[in-house]
C-alpha cells in the first residue's frame, strides 16, 4: 500500500514510518522542518534512523497547495 504520511521527520513520524515500512508499505513523507525542534535533527533522524529503507521525502508544509497537488500527481 501507498501511504502518505506527513511530520515524518519527527519522533512519532519517523517511527510510524518505520513500523510501514516494516510491513511493506510504499512511504511518501511530507515534513517542512520547521524549526519547532532543531531541523538538524529531523534532517538526523531521516538519515539515521531509517537509513535502511528506502521511501520519499518532501520538504514541504502541508499548507502548500501548489507543492502537494505536484506530489499527489507524482504519486496518483
Amino acid at each position: 500500500m501507498m501511504i502518505l504520511l506527513t511530520g515524518m521527520a519527527g519522533f512519532i513520524g519517523s517511527h510510524t514510518a518505520k513500523a510501514l515500512l516494516e510491513r511493506g508499505d510504499q512511504v511518501i513523507g511530507i515534513d517542512n522542518f520547521n524549526s519547532y525542534y532543531s531541523p538538524k535533527l529531523k534532517e538526523s533522524r531521516i538519515k539515521e534512523f531509517l537509513k535502511d529503507y528506502k521511501f520519499d521525502i518532501h520538504r514541504v508544509d502541508i499548507t502548500d497547495l501548489e507543492n502537494l497537488r505536484k506530489i499527489f500527481k507524482e504519486n496518483k
